[in-house]
C-alpha cells in the first residue's frame, strides 16, 4: 500500500505553527464509511431517470520528448433513460457529437462535416458496449449513464481511504481515494442531500509519469429540458457519410 499522504502531512506538522495546523474538521472522518459514501453516490445516479451535466476535462499524454503534456476538453451529456443519450465534446484533439435515440446511433465530427449512423441496441448499456467492442469508441465518463454506474469501478478497487472535507471550487465535499491494481481514483462527492459527483481524477499508476485524467462536473440538472430532436441526428445538406473502421 502506498502511503504518499504520510510524508507531506509530517512535513506540514513540523513546519507550521499550531495556529496553521489543519483543522479537525478537515480530517474528521464522516459517520459513513467510504464504501457507504460511494454506494450512496452510485445509487443516486442509478435512480435518476434523466439528467444533464457539463464536464471540464484535462488529461495528460506522454510527448515524443518524454515529458507529459496536458490537453483540455469540455463535454455536455444529456441522458433520458432507458435509451436516449447525447454527448457534445469539444477538445484540443477532437470535436465530436454522439446521438442515440434507442434505435440508431450517430457519431458526428461537426467541424469536418463527417458522420455515420448505425442501427443500435435498444438500451444504453447495449449501445455503449457495441460502440466500444465493434468500433473502439468510448464516451468520457459513460459509466454515469450505465445501469450499474459503479460496477466496473467497484470491481477494480483494492483499498479505499477518506482524504478529508476538501473543496471543489468553493464547495466543501467528501474527498475519497480509491486504489486499484493499475489505476488510482480520487472522487469528490457533495455533502448535501444529493450525493453528487463533483470531481474525479484517474491516475494511471503503471504508466510512465503516472498520467492523470481529471473531470470537474458542473450544472447538474435532474429535470433537464428535452428538445424534440436532441437525440436524433439530422444531417446538413453538405454533410458526408464516412464509414467506421470496425475492430473485427
Amino acid at each position: 500500500m502506498r502511503s504518499f499522504f504520510l510524508a507531506p502531512l509530517i512535513l506540514v506538522s513540523l513546519a507550521l505553527p499550531a495556529s496553521a495546523q489543519p483543522s479537525s474538521r478537515q480530517t474528521e472522518t464522516p459517520s459513513r464509511t467510504t464504501a457507504q459514501l460511494i454506494d450512496q453516490a452510485c445509487d443516486f445516479m442509478r435512480s435518476q431517470k434523466s439528467f444533464s451535466v457539463d464536464m471540464a476535462i484535462t488529461y495528460d499524454e506522454l510527448s515524443a520528448v518524454g515529458s507529459k503534456v496536458q490537453y483540455s476538453a469540455n463535454q455536455k451529456l444529456l441522458v433520458a433513460k432507458p435509451n436516449r443519450l447525447r454527448s457534445d465534446y469539444a477538445g484540443d484533439e477532437r470535436v465530436t457529437s454522439f446521438y442515440y435515440d434507442g434505435k440508431n446511433f450517430t457519431l458526428q465530427a461537426p467541424n469536418l462535416g463527417f458522420y455515420n449512423t448505425k442501427p443500435a441496441p435498444d438500451t444504453l448499456d447495449g449501445v455503449l458496449d457495441e460502440i466500444d467492442r465493434k468500433y473502439g469508441v468510448t464516451l468520457p465518463m459513460s459509466n454515469l449513464v450505465a445501469s450499474d454506474p459503479c460496477g466496473d469501478l467497484k470491481a477494480e478497487i483494492q483499498n479505499s481511504f477518506f482524504v478529508g472535507h476538501n473543496l471543489v471550487g468553493k464547495e466543501e465535499t467528501y474527498h475519497l481515494l480509491l486504489q486499484g491494481v493499475d489505476r488510482d481514483f480520487q472522487l469528490w462527492i457533495s455533502q448535501g442531500d444529493k450525493p453528487i459527483l463533483k470531481k474525479a481524477i484517474i491516475t494511471y499508476a503503471n504508466l510512465p509519469g503516472e498520467p492523470q485524467y481529471t473531470v470537474v462536473f458542473s450544472n447538474w440538472n435532474f429535470q433537464p429540458e428535452m428538445p424534440p430532436n436532441a437525440f436524433t441526428f439530422i444531417p446538413a445538406k453538405d454533410d458526408i457519410i464516412v464509414e467506421f473502421m470496425p475492430l473485427d
